[in-house]
């Protein structure tokens, strides 16, 4: 029985290890990835291209975009990480990397 108990209990300690290690793994390489990411965005996209890479690279897309300043975040980090995308009439002006901490 002591046995028994032992292996669960070292199997739910890994899973727990793992479960931390993977949580944390985004957030590892995150502003490099994110700032790479940004310098990808170049003034005078439409926003419809804008809408198509945000998705494609994990930057969500923007749910309501409108000229002036939007906040396009990785999912992976929660939203941690992200460009700040300035619109103005229908492609983008500015991008600039963005952390919220």
């Amino acid at each position: 029985m002591k046995s028994k108990f032992r292996v669960i209990a070292l199997s739910l300690m890994g899973l727990m290890v793992v479960g931390m290690g993977y949580c944390t793994s985004s957030f590892i390489g995150a502003e490099a990835r994110v700032k790479a990411m940004c310098e990808q965005i170049k003034p005078g996209m439409p926003i419809a291209e804008l809408q198509a890479f945000g998705l494609e690279h994990g930057l969500g897309g923007l749910p309501f975009p409108q000229s002036g300043i939007n906040f396009m975040v990785e999912k992976k980090t929660a939203g941690r990480f992200g460009c700040k995308v300035v619109l103005e009439a229908g492609v983008v002006k500015d991008v600039a990397y963005q952390f919220s901490d």
